[in-house]
């Protein structure tokens, strides 16, 4: 847990930048988008998506990393997170968090290459960005002339969900599944019960208890005050515990594999060995769809390594983008893991 001596009063920023996200296939009317932007106008733009249940603060030590390398970097709340709106009707999955990046970055510079780097199911909305130019491409009906062929030039995974939950039945052991069923439709799909559920796991002992003792972290020395009005400052907002039952109870959509056989661009895959709920095998298994993909294994790291081991995610990632960025290198090593294993 957090020691006393460190519960301080802390203030976090939540509110940034505002996009307009306007009314489209998968929503009835204009969204208040919010993001943060920081570095160099002319600099390479990367976009940054959290996972679910966080918000763009959760990439607080990559900020200033990535803008000390001269990157333009963007954070965004996807709908229903952080300080974006928060419609409870809203028919949440992936694909349209999948629309929402793709209608942010073309707003914000149509005409450059992107670096899309992602935790958790932010990891699945950016390969699922980077698959979006076949959807383009293949459409000869489509007379944009900002052609987003080539839209994404790579993805960075911070660990990476099955789903819009972290998780897929076929992933569940055939014991469990019958708990998570009965907890999808008895209890995030009733109202009442729902809703005490809510409000019994958004405490701070239990979100403290969470990131200390499950493994999520597993890495806790970043379990600060900061961190846990990170988490929790959102969770108050209206609409907040319609879109926590809504997407953690929602149908999982697309798979990474899914995205991986079709997408060309490279993937880095930052994974911490530690983590309970997507596990260090489901990582090793992605190699398998890509022959773009390397997989580095961060030992003692958890669902989070971006935010648990971030000197160590940086010291890989950071050279690796450097290399995508200026084309300096062919990349041999994207043919292996960091174990040495052929992909």
């Amino acid at each position: 847990m957090v020691e006393d001596s460190l519960r301080k009063p802390v203030n976090v920023r939540r509110f940034y930048e505002s996009f307009l996200w306007k009314q489209n296939e998968f929503t009835n009317q204009d969204y208040k988008i919010n993001y943060r932007v920081e570095g160099p106008k002319d600099g390479p733009p990367v976009l940054l998506v959290h996972g679910f249940g966080a918000n763009i603060n959760h990439f607080r030590f990559q900020f200033p990393a990535l803008v000390n390398e001269g990157y333009r970097v963007y954070a965004i709340d996807l709908l229903g997170f952080g300080g974006s709106e928060k419609p409870s009707d809203a028919n949440y999955s992936i694909d349209l968090f999948v629309q929402l990046l793709h209608d942010f970055v073309m707003d914000m510079d149509p005409n450059q290459k992107w670096i899309a780097a992602g935790n958790s199911i932010g990891g699945l909305c950016c390969l699922g960005l980077a698959d979006k130019h076949h959807d383009y491409h293949d459409d000869s009906n489509n007379n944009n002339n900002n052609n987003n062929n080539n839209l994404v030039r790579a993805v960075v995974l911070f660990n990476t969900s099955g789903g819009m939950s972290s998780f897929r039945y076929d992933q569940i052991p055939w014991f469990a599944r019958p708990i998570m069923w009965m907890v999808q439709n008895f209890v995030l799909k009733h109202p009442e019960r729902g809703g005490k559920f809510f409000e019994s796991f958004k405490t701070r002992e239990n979100v403290e208890s969470i990131l200390m003792t499950t493994g999520v972290y597993g890495n806790t020395t970043n379990v600060d005050e900061e961190l846990l009005e990170i988490l929790l400052g959102p969770a108050d907002d209206e609409g907040a515990r319609d879109v926590f039952l809504k997407v953690f109870g929602g149908d999982p959509g697309r798979t990474p594999e899914s995205y991986l056989a079709r997408i060309d661009c490279p993937v880095l895959a930052l994974w911490g060995e530690a983590d309970p709920w997507t596990v260090i095998a489901m990582g090793e298994a992605l190699g398998q769809h890509s022959e773009h993909f390397r997989l580095e294994k961060l030992p003692g790291a958890g669902h989070c390594p971006h935010d648990e081991a971030p000197e160590l995610v940086h010291e890989i990632m950071l050279p690796w983008l450097r290399d995508i960025v200026h084309e300096t290198s062919q990349q041999p090593s994207m043919k292996k893991n960091s174990t040495g294993v052929s992909l």
